[in-house]
């Protein structure tokens, strides 16, 4: 499926496949204050991470409790009836899942999440240094 047949069907624009900015952004640290700044950042946005990740996985769950009970409807409804409330369902269903909305903040999350990382991973790399620099 193509960008723009993703966007005719959810409304929501995929961002396009870069080098994330908090690379440049988020050097080796050098100094003290360069910690207490990466530290900061990262206490502010742990926040931010940590209350869009629980609304985002709440979703996802229910979706995949959706899913199995979407395997469960009958292949073959009985009646005109009985197939047109499952069709309503599945597209209710799909448009929801395909919610710009929620897309967003799916991508948001999975953002921050790598961005914390990846300030987390140069912090304790100039711990480690610090550490291994004091020790001898």
């Amino acid at each position: 499926m193509t960008d723009q047949e993703k966007r005719s069907l959810t409304g929501h624009i995929p961002k396009p496949i870069v080098m994330p900015d908090y690379l440049a952004k988020y050097p080796a640290i050098q100094t003290n204050e360069m910690r207490d700044r990466y530290k900061a950042v990262f206490n502010d946005q742990f926040a931010e991470y940590k209350e869009l990740s629980v609304e985002v996985h709440a979703v996802l769950k229910k979706f995949d409790e959706l899913d199995a009970l979407l395997r469960q409807l009958p292949q073959h409804p009985e009646s005109v009836y009985e197939q047109e409330r499952i069709s309503k369902v599945l597209q209710e269903y799909k448009k929801k899942k395909n919610d710009p909305a929620f897309l967003e903040k799916k991508e948001r999350c999975e953002y921050l999440k790598n961005k914390l990382s990846h300030i987390k991973q140069r912090i304790q790399d100039y711990d480690k240094v610090m550490n291994w620099n004091v020790e001898t």
